[in-house]
């Protein structure tokens, strides 16, 4: 039977205080993201129940309510029915990390969370897209199917590393509108990096300055820190510009002078700091885990989809991409590779041992959204966190995989998802230890969502 979106639409806005408390609702992959003018109108234990709703929480000065894979249909429904002012996807997933001046510091790392998902969750369709293309073509090279030299191999080719190559243009973009500046002017910034003439003075025999001043070249192309240091200096002039300048010049100059200052900034200074830290970082990671790579790869794994569940993860996806510019692989995702597949065995062992309808489509719809999309808040935040004994599990099977990928120093040298059908790509760039990790965490998963549930517990 089809779902009754307009009951769920009003549910949600009555016992959010109504629609004259939305300032605004966005919403992101499973979340509706409300605005409110006042949070204490809120009745979360009564939203927390209505049909339809996984969770209820706040983070970044809103208010979140988790609905799973029918996010879109609920946001759908609200607007539909209810004149609010819309915020679009983007707008949701570049949650706002404005946070007032009264916002306690406890809350610095969930705003840093959100900033990052703000940053890199718009684009990661095509990031991802272009990772799995990437890995597909690893997959037909290894088997002999398509040879290396061919055209159609680097036409392909150009599709999957063109994303990567350019990925500063991706993070101008959405790192402007993150902070606050103008898109298109920290492109113009991105694109200076990557421009031809200027990337080939690293190559050049002669000391590189500018009015005098010695100039570190780098390469910029795949770096992420550089363009979001970038970003944040854009808009912080920007902004500073356009309060003393004269209206009438304020189109003008504005562009002017930040392009201006900000890029011989990032040359002289940003781009060699940040390329120190990054490099500073990825080597500390690595160093440990190369260390006590058991430790470092069960702790990595088993927290996981605790780090989900408080959305701390985003924090790591800098980290990845820089072990990507600066080592060509990354040793810390492949940890986790095991993650999506056990709670997905999990909650389905949960659909087929409940004995309530309820249970049963939520757990299976759950399932498949983590196989399939590789979107797992629905079943930890709809499932698991409900059955805490059989979560304790999963993240243990998680661990003991980790730990195995970081004995066998498992990494991958290109990014993809990780769901059910990407598989093949993952057996080519991961190896034969990240499928073992896999099974294991299913195996383990599956078990203890089948021999440990009970209906009682999604009654708590």
């Amino acid at each position: 039977m089809a779902k009754d979106y307009k009951a769920l639409a009003d549910k949600v806005i009555e016992n959010v205080g109504g629609v004259e408390n939305v300032e605004s609702l966005a919403h992101c992959v499973t979340r509706l993201r409300f605005k409110l003018r006042d949070a204490g109108k809120v009745n979360k234990e009564t939203l927390a129940k209505v049909p339809g709703v996984l969770k209820v929480m706040e983070a970044a000065g809103q208010l979140q309510v988790v609905i799973g894979q029918d996010v879109t249909d609920a946001y759908d429904a609200i607007l539909n029915n209810y004149t609010i002012k819309a915020g679009g996807e983007v707008d949701a997933d570049a949650a706002d990390t404005k946070a007032d001046k009264g916002e306690k510091k406890g809350n610095i790392a969930g705003g840093l969370a959100d900033m990052v998902s703000g940053i890199f969750m718009p684009f990661m369709g095509a990031f991802m897209g272009a990772g799995l293309l990437k890995g597909l073509l690893v997959l037909l090279t290894t088997w002999s199917i398509l040879d290396k030299a061919s055209s159609t191999y680097t036409i392909l080719y150009a599709i999957a590393d063109g994303t990567f190559y350019f990925l500063p243009f991706f993070l101008a973009y959405c790192a402007g509108k993150k902070f606050g500046g103008n898109p298109f002017i920290t492109m113009a910034l991105a694109a200076a990096m990557l421009y031809p003439n200027f990337t080939a003075l690293s190559s050049s025999e002669n000391p590189v300055t500018f009015l005098g001043i010695p100039v570190v070249m780098m390469s910029y192309s795949s770096t992420v820190l550089p363009i979001i240091v970038a970003a944040w200096l854009e808009a912080l002039l920007e902004k500073f510009l356009n309060r003393v300048l004269p209206k009438v010049i304020r189109s003008i100059f504005t562009p002017l002078i930040v392009m201006v200052v900000v890029f011989p900034l990032v040359v002289l200074v940003v781009g060699p700091v940040t390329d120190i830290v990054g490099k500073g970082l990825a080597n500390i990671i690595k160093t440990g885990l190369d260390t006590v790579p058991l430790l470092g790869g069960f702790l990595m794994a088993a927290l996981w989809p605790i780090m989900i569940i408080f959305g701390v993860h985003w924090g790591i996806v800098p980290i990845v991409m820089n072990n990507h510019a600066v080592l060509g692989y990354d040793y810390i995702l492949p940890l986790t590779v095991g993650t999506n597949f056990g709670i997905a065995a999990a909650v389905f062992a949960i659909s087929l041992k409940s004995k309530k309808a309820e249970t049963k489509e939520m757990a299976f719809t759950a399932a498949a959204s983590a196989f399939v999309g590789g979107v797992t808040e629905p079943a930890i935040y709809g499932i698991l966190m409900k059955c805490k004994t059989i979560f304790g599990a999963v993240c243990l099977a998680n661990g003991i995989g980790g730990a195995i990928c970081g004995i066998m120093h498992v990494t991958r040298d290109v990014m993809i998802s990780v769901n059910g059908l990407t598989l093949p790509a993952i057996a080519a760039v991961y190896g034969k230890w990240g499928i073992v990790a896999i099974v294991i965490s299913m195996i383990a998963g599956f078990a203890a969502g089948y021999v440990l549930f009970k209906d009682e517990m999604m009654e708590n």
